[in-house]
């Protein structure tokens, strides 16, 4: 456990060294950060895994106290002019700019407050995870590329965070988002019960690309679930660790699919390793 506090307490050293230089420098530490967010949602609602809500989200890399949210609007229309500062000590805007902010930041910035590792926050509402959220059948991993999941994916039950004069299904102040990361624990995932669920990574790619096979995970596990409710899982030793995966295969295909043919015809294929010679093969 000290040994891990260790390496946080580095990590955070020497984003902000990085940070402070970059800024001494004139440039924007979170430039690429904020790029990818874009790319992040561009990709998310082609896929139809964002819909007319769900936002994502990073930690500043100049100031790990400090996320980075689109103010509320519809995902599909995001650019960098609609990026907003938040504090992740209470959720709140550095300077809104009159603007309107995104009612469900506490999910992120709870997260972020209790989850120091990580760097990108999705909350989608994704249908093919929705009904695995409403039944006593928990999510699991049952394809080869989700095996970063737990062997059981837990569920944030928001009647058990609101009190008993609270309402709605949102998660809309610091005590909501407090319980769902408490049910998020050390997972890369958790479901919302009737709502959707949160997907968390080291980056922004990272958080992407899981998202994308939780979404395949659970259209695959409740397809197979209709011929029989007695499914192979996966097992321990067939889950893998970040390391043994390549998400930058993933993340460059996702991306890919966002752009029409003209502009995949200009991608400069060996940039991934494909050369004319290997194409012929």
């Amino acid at each position: 456990m000290l040994r891990i506090a260790s390496y946080v307490g580095a990590f955070i050293a020497m984003t902000l060294a990085g940070g402070a230089a970059l800024a001494q420098s004139g440039a924007d530490p979170d430039a690429q950060m904020k790029e990818d967010l874009i790319t992040a949602y561009r990709i998310l609602v082609n896929e139809g895994i964002l819909d007319s809500f769900g936002h994502v989200t990073f930690r500043s890399s100049k100031d790990p106290n400090v996320f980075i949210m689109p103010r509320a609007m519809p995902p599909s229309l995001v650019t960098k002019d609609d990026l907003l500062e938040l504090r992740v000590s209470d959720s709140q805007p550095i300077d809104p700019r009159g603007r309107k902010v995104n009612g469900e930041r506490y999910i992120h910035g709870e997260i972020y407050k209790a989850r120091p590792d990580v760097m990108a926050v999705i909350h989608t509402h994704s249908q093919a995870v929705i009904p695995l959220s409403l039944t006593r059948f928990h999510m699991r991993p049952v394809v080869a590329q989700a095996g970063f999941l737990p062997l059981e994916t837990p569920t944030f039950e928001i009647r058990d965070a609101r009190g008993a004069d609270g309402r709605g299904m949102q998660v809309t102040d610091t005590s909501r988002g407090a319980a769902l990361a408490r049910t998020l624990l050390t997972y890369p995932v958790a479901l919302m019960r009737g709502h959707g669920d949160v997907v968390v990574g080291s980056s922004i790619k990272q958080a992407v690309v899981y998202a994308a096979y939780v979404d395949i995970n659970a259209r695959m596990q409740t397809q197979a679930m209709l011929l029989s409710p007695d499914i192979a899982t996966m097992d321990a030793a067939e889950l893998f660790t970040p390391e043994e995966f390549d998400i930058n295969r993933p993340w460059e295909h996702l991306k890919q699919k966002t752009l029409d043919a003209a502009a995949r015809a200009q991608i400069d294929r060996s940039q991934f390793g494909l050369t004319q010679t290997q194409d012929k093969k």
